[in-house]
């Protein structure tokens, strides 16, 4: 099957969510005889502050290009899937829209809570546009039943299929054996993160921990970050990653933001429990004192994480494929005639 994306995210990307789902689903088809192409956006979106060239730009830019019409003529797919609630997924929309093509969508972004830090737009404002958006769609993909019912619950009436995410066994799994940070005071409390402003990183790096804090990522927030939090975190890049996961001790996830999570996958699968707020994603992900603690005080959860045993948040990684997740999404494509 051939498959044309409409997506933010860019062939071999890793350093959003979405891409590493994208392409996680694009290496797996691929190798099972499946063809699918990206058509992206050519201006990356950056989130830490609304600015014409960082926001505006990216969110607006190919709402009217005619590109995807000519894309899609010149490669005939079995398929299509629009990603992107915005820019050039609006003229994929569009295009599906005038010439009756079926197409599948997804819901990876809470656009409620990040609009509100981008652009300080009203919830009821965000949900009219996405009701308009989504409203065409033959069909919704959403992680989990939760991300399903907050749809519904804004009477988004589309038909749903509900398939969580997967975590890359291959890159991810327990591996101390390396001594990357054992100069530093235990214990170690790590989040990895794209670093912006709407991943609420600072209620982590605000928290009264023992031992060292870790930060690992990148993103338009990093260097604010490490202004005000010099000398109080360590700061990484993102080498080493697996290595470093396994020899901490607790993976604090302080977002709000998403709708589901993967570095928390990530993470159990290396080993750590998982401290987060009760909110959609971690509350899907973790069962609570087994494989981490959700709680609105997210300190308290961070110390009780402490106890729980690495074993545990192996197992609970296991269940997650990507293999999973790649066979949905093909089992739903909306096939063209």
């Amino acid at each position: 099957m051939r498959i044309l994306l409409a997506t933010f995210a860019n062939r071999n990307s890793s350093s959003m969510g979405v891409g590493r789902y994208y392409n996680q689903i694009a290496n797996i088809l691929e190798k099972e005889g499946h063809e699918l192409i990206f058509f992206n956006h050519p201006t990356p979106l950056r989130v830490d502050k609304t600015t014409l060239t960082q926001t505006l730009i990216p969110i607006f830019s190919g709402v009217t290009s005619k590109r995807f019409g000519e894309v899609f003529e010149a490669i005939k797919p079995d398929a299509v899937h629009i990603q992107s609630e915005v820019g050039l997924g609006i003229s994929a929309r569009n295009y599906c829209v005038k010439n009756a093509i079926p197409y599948s969508s997804a819901y990876h972004t809470n656009w409620d809570i990040g609009m509100k830090h981008w652009a300080h737009l009203p919830s009821s404002f965000i949900w009219s546009y996405l009701r308009w958006y989504y409203k065409p769609a033959s069909v919704i993909y959403a992680g989990t039943p939760r991300v399903m019912q907050l749809l519904r619950d804004h009477d988004i009436q589309n038909p749903i299929e509900t398939f969580p995410l997967g975590v890359d066994s291959k890159n991810f799994y327990y591996d101390p054996g390396h001594a990357f940070i054992t100069q530093y005071k235990r214990p170690y409390f790590i989040s990895l993160s794209r670093i912006s402003k709407e991943k609420n990183i600072e209620a982590y790096l605000d928290l009264n921990l023992p031992g060292t804090k870790f930060l690992i990522g990148d993103g338009p927030y990093k260097k604010y970050l490490e202004k005000k939090y010099q000398g109080k975190v360590v700061f990484l890049p993102y080498e080493n990653v697996r290595q470093i996961l396994s020899l901490c001790d607790v993976f604090v996830f302080p977002s709000r933001y998403d709708t589901f999570g993967l570095t928390n996958l990530e993470a159990l699968a290396c080993g750590l429990p998982i401290a987060a707020y009760p909110v959609m994603g971690p509350v899907d992900i973790i069962k609570q004192g087994v494989s981490g603690y959700t709680s609105e005080n997210l300190q308290e959860a961070a110390l009780a994480c402490l106890s729980l045993k690495k074993e545990d948040c192996i197992q609970a990684a296991s269940q997650y494929t990507w293999e999973r997740t790649a066979h949905e999404f093909l089992k739903h494509q909306i096939v063209l005639t």
